[in-house]
């Protein structure tokens, strides 16, 4: 499916969108139409990594089963003195279902309209995948999930390769052999330069990755599937639930269009 066909599909159910952050004559449930809310991410100035990333502050949603129409970073409106340390105005905006608010305020999410200079995108949901795509792409991973768990692997190897679209000045990450024992990484190695790596941190385990892809798809992203080049093609993956190939675009900020490549699975346990 192309740009154009997606553009068609929300078209289609435009009525719904219009309802964000305002009153509707059309008669359907108010609980169903759209309101944005928001949450500071407590970024500060000259300190990138203090921020609350988007991903962090769905999980909270999503925990809740509180479904989400649009993500993004946005501004609160308010200025702030230009010096590290200081707040910057950053904030987590989502797009809920109005009668998911009381349970989102609880969470420590507030209504964007109570601040009227917000600076966010208008537009965000009528830019990202289609619900039946969505939908389609959440329960293929689910199923996958039923699959691996199934499988009962706690010790196994696989290579994995990370690449984003959008940081043109960001190095490759190298190709990795990661190894899993009781469930925990305990070692990586790196293919390329032939090393093994210190920081384990940096990567996850077969569960957290799809555990992972499956928060992103319930963002709704702008774009998600199998790579960059098939983003309307349902992700890959082997007999054992392992992902393959996946991809996704948040469109928020640079480096968040997200190609992830597996392969070269084997089950220690079972060698």
């Amino acid at each position: 499916m192309n740009k154009l066909n997606q553009v068609s599909l929300i078209a289609a159910s435009g009525f719904i969108l219009t309802a964000c952050d305002l009153d509707s004559d059309l008669k359907i449930d108010q609980d169903y139409q759209h309101i944005r809310v928001y949450q500071d991410d407590q970024q500060l100035s000259c300190q990138p990594d203090t921020a609350i990333s988007l991903a962090q502050s769905a999980l909270s949603l999503a925990q809740e089963n509180i479904e989400i129409h649009c993500s993004q970073k946005a501004h609160d409106g308010f200025a702030y003195p230009e010096s590290c340390g200081s707040d910057t105005g950053s904030i987590n905006v989502f797009t809920i279902h109005k009668g998911d608010l009381a349970t989102a305020e609880s969470l420590g999410f507030a209504p964007l309209n109570t601040l009227p200079q917000a600076q966010f995108n208008p537009n965000c949901e009528y830019q990202v995948i289609p619900d039946d795509y969505k939908y389609a792409l959440i329960h293929q991973v689910k199923a996958n999930i039923n699959t691996w768990e199934s499988l009962s692997a706690t010790d196994y190897q696989f290579n994995y390769q990370q690449s984003f679209t959008d940081c043109p000045s960001l190095v490759a990450s190298p190709k990795v052999r990661i190894t899993v024992s009781d469930d925990a990484i305990v070692e990586v190695y790196d293919l390329d330069n032939q090393t093994y790596l210190n920081n384990l941190t940096d990567y996850s385990t077969i569960p957290e990755l799809l555990n992972q892809f499956k928060l992103q798809l319930w963002m709704t992203p702008l774009y998600a599937g199998r790579t960059a080049e098939q983003n309307y093609q349902l992700a890959e993956y082997d007999e054992n639930g392992v992902p393959l190939n996946y991809f996704y675009d948040q469109g928020t900020n640079e480096c968040d269009a997200v190609s992830v490549n597996v392969s070269d699975f084997i089950n220690l346990a079972s060698d």
